[in-house]
């Protein structure tokens, strides 16, 4: 019988958490500092307990993983250590580790650590190694084939294994790249330490040096296409995989949402005995109506070539796009009506457009139902139309001062 793997998903901010409950049975995250994505909004050091009991008091309760997964250095081992002690007082379930001595940390404070992709576990005895050391769950590299997998996972005594199945690749090996820092002349933009300026979405010239000819001439070579496993979820359920990995720290809660939700929804029609065709036609649809750079397989079933690399397109390729439009001013509840201050000159915004607010509280896609400016009702307004700041009053269902309101739209 297989078991159900976990699903974790991952979470920027309270928004982003907040959309995901319900859907993930885990969340990984990060604070300001010693994580792979330092770019991301992250949580406040503070808020590490917030976080903890929020995903604990869910119903069913969801499991919280703090990534520390970056290389430390000397300089930082107190601080290191000072903020895994925060994270097993607050109940983290565990830390996402990549340099020994954030293992040897955790293992001295008795809290369970897992092994992240950066340390490019690609063979058993690798993974012994971390499950002798007491590793609870190895992210494996992605650079496996799904029949590399099924071996390592058939041969580990008690370490669970976690893949990842959706969201961005990166060209070099799971991760480990120093083009960022390499270009910048700095190690501030090193992606071993979190911050890489991603130079492998840009344009490149590449030259034969003895042919004098261009191999590639101004083209994306280096752009990965984004992995997606939803056609394939008997098939990795079947390779015993224990925690199915959603990446995603740099986007926003939409994103986040929708594909937590198809892969949810794939896991529970696989288990109830729907899972086909018509549903895979369906989830494939909502996730490519967000970011995306178009899908491929990664290295499960062979190794990527250049149909798997976005040469022409640099960065989202859907067709649906989100643009700011304004902010919320204020919020009246009985009324279910918002002020809203127009700042976007080049967007008129329409009745029945399709909105969404994000703010600290709030999370939510609603449609335009009423517009009033100066008093009267009105079926369009378009900021370009007057000189000074416009405020309207919309009909729409919740929201809150200072909330971000966009208007969702296919280009």
């Amino acid at each position: 019988m297989n078991l159900r793997p976990e699903l974790v998903a991952p979470a920027q901010d309270w928004s982003s958490l907040k959309v995901i409950s319900g859907l993930a049975d885990a969340i990984y995250f990060g604070v300001q500092k010693y994580n792979m994505r330092i770019k991301a909004k992250n949580f406040k050091t503070e808020d590490i307990k917030k976080v903890a009991d929020f995903c604990h008091n869910q119903n069913p309760p969801m499991k919280c993983y703090l990534t520390t997964n970056i290389l430390i250095y000397d300089s930082e081992l107190q601080e290191l250590e000072d903020l895994i002690s925060l994270a097993r007082d607050a109940g983290i379930d565990a830390i996402i580790a990549h340099d020994i001595a954030a293992i040897k940390i955790a293992k001295r404070m008795n809290l369970e650590f897992h092994i992240s992709t950066q340390a490019n576990v690609s063979n058993i005895e690798t993974a012994k190694f971390y499950e002798e050391l007491g590793a609870n769950q190895l992210i494996l590299a992605r650079e496996l084939s799904l029949n590399q997998i099924k071996s390592i996972k058939n041969k580990l005594k008690s370490a669970k294994i976690e893949c990842f199945v959706h969201g961005a690749m990166c060209t070099s090996i799971s991760g480990r790249c120093y083009l960022s820092a390499t270009i910048c002349d700095s190690e501030e933009y090193s992606a071993n330490r979190g911050n890489c300026i991603q130079p492998c979405r840009r344009e490149w010239r590449v030259i034969d040096d003895e042919s004098n000819e261009f191999i590639y001439d101004g083209q994306m070579f280096l752009n990965t296409k984004d992995l997606c496993m939803i056609e394939y979820i008997p098939q990795l359920i079947n390779a015993k995989i224990d925690a199915f990995k959603i990446e995603g720290r740099m986007k926003d809660p939409v994103y986040i949402k929708t594909v937590t939700e198809c892969y949810k929804e794939a896991l529970d029609s696989y288990f109830s005995g729907r899972y086909n065709n018509e549903m895979i036609g369906i989830w494939l649809k909502k996730l490519s109506e967000v970011y995306n750079r178009g899908f491929h397989t990664g290295f499960y079933f062979h190794r990527p070539t250049i149909e798997d690399i976005e040469l022409e397109k640099r960065g989202n390729i859907s067709p649906y796009k989100k643009r700011y439009i304004g902010k919320v001013l204020s919020f009246d509840k009985g009324s279910k009506s918002a002020n809203l201050l127009i700042e976007n000159q080049e967007i008129p915004l329409k009745i029945s457009d399709e909105i969404l607010i994000i703010g600290e509280n709030t999370y939510l896609i609603d449609k335009v139902k009423k517009i009033i400016y100066k008093g009267e009702k009105i079926k369009r307004i378009f900021r370009k139309q007057e000189s000074n700041p416009v405020t309207v009053n919309l009909r729409i269902e919740k929201c809150e001062e200072n909330d971000k309101i966009y208007i969702i739209s296919k280009t």
